[in-house]
């Protein structure tokens, strides 16, 4: 099982602050347009919404990945992919932390179901598989602020 828990700042010095209501409205983006965050998604078709999330199908080229996402407005987002033949099964939180300025942050907690790691090749790969979470979760940042800038003006 592969478990990885890390915080990153939204607002850092020298970029225009991120207020709350922005960030959330990224974080919606990233549900409702998963294309613009996550490398190789051709399109994504949202098949069930509510108030509370959504089911939606991630399309991989022929390759698809039907997940659940849960919504707690201004608080949280939960992605958790069901498993397929080629892929385990997995889980995303985003947790909202603070609510402006240097207090806002964001904790993304990954639990994906792979096998345990028995060989130093595989933990090596695991390791690459946590530094590619972290990249893109850095860059999730990146996006929502590029969205908000463009919204803004």
């Amino acid at each position: 099982m592969l478990e990885l828990t890390h915080t990153l700042p939204v607002n850092r010095v020298k970029h225009p602050e991120l207020t709350l209501e922005q960030l959330w409205s990224g974080l919606m983006l990233r549900v409702i347009e998963p294309v613009l965050f996550t490398v190789g998604l051709d399109r994504a078709d949202i098949l069930a919404q509510t108030d509370e999330g959504c089911r939606r199908a991630l399309h991989f080229g022929e390759h698809v990945v039907h997940d659940t996402v849960t919504l707690v407005a201004y608080r949280s987002v939960e992605f958790v992919t069901d498993p397929t033949d080629a892929a385990p099964s997995g889980r995303l939180r985003i947790e909202v932390e603070g609510d402006a300025g240097d207090a806002l942050k964001l904790t993304f907690s990954y639990v994906t179901e792979f096998p345990e790691a028995s060989t130093d090749e595989e933990r090596g790969l695991l390791e690459m598989i946590k530094a590619a979470y972290m990249a893109a979760d850095e860059d999730t940042i990146r996006i929502i602020r590029e969205h908000a800038l463009t919204v803004r003006h």
